[in-house]
């Protein structure tokens, strides 16, 4: 130890971690190299210094923190209290319900497009001139009940002033269902004819149709020069077309006789999309 200085184990004396021949040796040195000690005794003096300042440092938790054997122990002690280490957060089941809320939402918007109703024009008024072929049929019982009738517009039979005879459900080429039904209506019995598809009324259809005389409904006037008088209107998404071989006052009291409809709602429009669908799927 005399042929060398201490070096860096001047701290390790200074702080009690040489033990043994290593502490005496050390010792030894500082009474024999007078660098050493001159070292040795400037660091003492300045440990004993903080440790008895107004300040009140303690040095002695300082020393521990530096002690590297006290923190091996330290170390040791936090393994063994058998602490589970913290787990992954799994990623995967978040992901996953993600994409499945994306996907529910872009079925849920395909369904509102599809299930939307399409746009009409005048040739739905006549049905089985493109020939449509009947899906169903109600008698004059049967559109008293209103069971067929449910999607459609139709009067209370029973408490306004138009009988109903007959009702036929077609499918046009194009897929699309219409209602043909006639009623009798007027002081006469005049025979109506009603004709319904769902689905919007094509703005340019009715640009430069006159308005009928009827309160409850925006009804158009279809002139036609030789033809039976035809009015035609939308309410909800049904567009009604009426004709018969009678004056514009009738028909215009008979429109009067049908309801207001209201647009359908988010939940029918997106179950109608589905089973729309479904349909094209499995036909």
């Amino acid at each position: 130890m005399s042929s060398k200085h201490l070096g860096e184990s001047v701290h390790d004396l200074l702080d009690g971690r040489l033990r043994g021949d290593k502490a005496y040796a050390a010792m030894a040195h500082l009474g024999e190299c007078e660098e050493c000690a001159s070292r040795f005794h400037e660091l003492k003096e300045g440990r004993d210094a903080l440790t008895s300042s107004e300040a009140g440092i303690d040095m002695r938790f300082a020393q521990k923190l530096l002690d590297r054997e006290r923190i091996a122990e330290i170390a040791a002690g936090e393994a063994s209290l058998g602490h589970k280490p913290r787990r992954p957060v799994r990623r995967a089941p978040v992901i996953a319900a993600a994409t499945l809320v994306v996907i529910a939402v872009v079925l849920v918007g395909v369904a509102w497009q599809v299930g939307a109703p399409g746009e009409v024009t005048l040739a739905f008024a006549a049905p089985r001139a493109s020939g449509a072929a009947p899906v169903a049929y109600a008698n004059t019982q049967q559109m008293r009940s209103g069971d067929m009738l449910q999607s459609w517009i139709h009067p209370d039979f029973s408490t306004s002033g138009v009988i109903p005879v007959e009702a036929t459900v077609v499918q046009r080429t194009d897929g699309g269902m219409v209602l043909v039904a006639t009623i009798l209506a007027g002081p006469y019995g005049k025979q109506v004819t009603v004709v319904q598809q769902h689905g919007y009324l094509s703005q340019n259809a009715t640009a430069q149709m006159p308005r009928a005389d009827v309160k409850n409904a925006e009804v158009y006037v279809v002139e036609n020069e030789g033809y039976s008088p035809m009015v035609v209107w939308q309410t909800g998404d049904v567009v009604v077309a009426m004709s018969c071989e009678c004056s514009l006052t009738t028909l215009e009291s008979v429109a009067e006789e049908f309801p207001s409809a209201s647009d359908p709602g988010f939940a029918d429009r997106v179950a109608h999309g589905f089973s729309t669908l479904a349909s094209a799927v499995h036909p």
